[in-house]
């Protein structure tokens, strides 16, 4: 009997990590799919009845979220980090004489360690998402505005209020200490 199309990918480690690096890329189902040569629904299929598939592409897509949610907590706080700087140094060798023998210049690289400020838009998206009962974006009529354009305002209780002020107050005086 020949062997089924979905056992290709099922029962082969290689393929199951494939799939895992597709969907740990952001590609939809649609083009996984395609990437393998089938259908959409066949795919939908294949997940439904083989878990390994399931498994790879849920892992897969987890991963990748996770790792843009860590990333987008990371801009709402700021951040340090290391860079790496490349230099040119120049070398003059004088000879015993004291006259000019020669002159050799190369690349040289140095890691600094800069401040990434926290990004005022991640910190509104991850609160209105994160905490939607607390901070949310509500759509208010413009007052002497075109007709049907709205204002957008985040509404906060005033505690969560006083604790992002001071928290921002806390991270001007740290900002402020490292310039120093």
């Amino acid at each position: 009997m020949a062997r089924q199309r979905w056992q290709e990918w099922a029962e082969n480690e290689d393929n199951l990590s494939v799939l895992a690096a597709w969907a740990r890329a952001g590609q939809t189902d649609e083009e996984i799919a395609k990437a393998i040569g089938i259908s959409r629904s066949t795919l939908s299929e294949w997940k439904k009845k083989h878990e390994p598939i399931r498994k790879a592409l849920s892992t897969g897509k987890d991963f990748a979220n996770r790792l843009v949610e860590n990333s987008l907590f990371k801009m709402s706080l700021g951040f340090h980090v290391t860079v790496k700087k490349v230099f040119k140094v120049k070398t003059v060798e004088f000879g015993q004489d004291g006259k000019r023998k020669g002159e050799k210049e190369e690349l040289q690289t140095a890691e600094e360690t800069e401040y990434i400020k926290p990004d005022t838009r991640a910190i509104m998206f991850y609160l209105k998402n994160k905490m939607p009962n607390e901070y949310r974006e509500k759509l208010l009529p413009s007052e002497g505005g075109e007709d049907g354009e709205n204002v957008g305002m985040v509404i906060m209780n005033e505690a969560m209020a006083g604790q992002i002020k001071k928290m921002m107050e806390e991270e001007k005086e740290k900002q402020n200490a490292e310039q120093r």
